[in-house]
């Protein structure tokens, strides 16, 4: 069997199925129809004959010659072109029991013996085996006719599917999908519809992707520009120590780290869906996560306030705020407490400074913070003083 792999020949072929499925129910019962009316047609025939037979034959009961019945035009002839066949009349002392193939009527004798007249069922079976061929042909008929409106109607009506596949095919930026023809089902529409939404999203990723990377580009040529000058100057001038280029340096990988961190967190969430959050749950979700960092600098976290719930892209969201807390984490004194406010719908996030640069203090770390603010929709400010350092979101 040759399985079709387009839309619309195995629609077709499923009505096809199920109109065969039809047929062979409708024939079934047309068969069982035909075959109890013509037989009851015949027995009806029978019974008059055997009747009419009778007064010739109750006078000398089972000893009558039956010879002289079939000499009787009326009699064999009307029952032969009802669809007799075969006809016997004969006596019998119990009631005839029909064997397969035979349609009998019996009529006891005043003697107790049953005078009996049986046919041959062959013209019965004949009638609907002629009845079977002619509807299998009709039904060919009907399946090469539906077969073919079918293919041309539904090709026709997903026609607008194959322009849209077409259009995917040679999409180019900026391109709007549409359908060729006005009057498409809504299916369809809101297929287009759902296209147009989903380039229109791919568009502003697109957008976004190449502004991040533009600014994260231009923003990580300053820590690059550091490391190879630290090079050259350790390279260069014997009284710099191996020591203090090595810590030089590893501060200068660690900040370089830490840009490039935050880059590539805010850039893989944007087709997160928005649903219900509890801001508590998820702070301490994100602490559980950096318990070790946290025991490794002896910090303590320390959260203030009620719980409220945010409907927000949930995984952007906590991407966000453990990169924010593990900055925090970064630079916190040692042995410090970080302290995390939530006051109706506010959180601030508080640490004591241990004297480092702090990434949400640089360029690239407040842009990427103001992009999210339409995304999560936010606000945040940045407040640092001489000792702390605080986040308000």
């Amino acid at each position: 069997m040759i399985k079709s792999r387009l839309l619309t020949n195995k629609i077709t072929i499923f009505f096809l199925i199920l109109t065969s499925i039809y047929f062979l129910i409708n024939i079934t019962l047309t068969i069982i129809y035909i075959n109890d009316e013509k037989r009851q047609d015949l027995e009806i025939l029978l019974w008059h004959s055997i009747n009419e037979s009778y007064d010739y034959v109750k006078k000398y009961n089972d000893k009558t010659d039956l010879a002289f019945l079939y000499d009787i035009p009326h009699m064999t002839s009307v029952l032969e072109k009802s669809g007799a066949r075969e006809i016997l009349f004969f006596f019998t002392k119990d009631k005839y029991k029909p064997k397969n193939g035979e349609i009998a009527v019996s009529k006891q004798l005043p003697n107790g013996a049953y005078f009996n007249l049986k046919s041959s069922d062959i013209e019965v079976k004949k009638h609907i085996y002629e009845t079977i061929v002619k509807s299998i042909l009709q039904h060919l008929t009907y399946l090469i006719i539906i077969g073919i409106l079918g293919i041309y109607f539904i090709r026709k009506l997903l026609s607008p599917l194959n322009h849209l596949a077409n259009q995917c095919k040679n999409y180019k930026s900026g391109n709007q999908f549409y359908t060729n023809k006005k009057d498409v089902g809504d299916e369809i529409k809101q297929i287009e519809s759902a296209l147009n939404m989903l380039i229109h999203r791919f568009e502003k990723l697109r957008i976004k992707d190449k502004e991040l990377f533009a600014t994260a580009t231009h923003e990580l040529k300053t820590p690059l520009a550091i490391l190879k000058a630290r090079v050259e100057k350790f390279q260069q001038n014997k009284e710099y120590k191996k020591d203090a280029f090595i810590n030089d340096i590893n501060e200068d990988i660690k900040r370089l780290y830490l840009e490039i961190q935050s880059m590539l967190y805010f850039n893989i969430f944007d087709f997160d869906e928005k649903t219900d959050i509890s801001v508590t749950q998820s702070i301490k979700d994100a602490i559980s996560k950096v318990d070790l960092l946290l025991k490794n600098r002896e910090l303590e976290v320390e959260i203030i306030g009620d719980d409220f719930i945010l409907h927000t892209r949930q995984n952007l969201f906590s991407k966000m705020f453990m990169s924010v807390f593990e900055n925090a984490i970064a630079y916190a004194k040692v042995k410090s407490t970080i302290k995390i406010t939530l006051d109706s719908k506010i959180i601030k996030i508080q640490n004591t400074q241990g004297g480092e640069i702090n990434l949400f203090s640089s360029k690239l770390g407040t842009k990427i913070l103001r992009k999210l603010c339409s995304e999560l929709n936010f606000t945040f400010d940045i407040i640092k003083d001489s000792t702390n350092y605080e986040i308000i979101m």
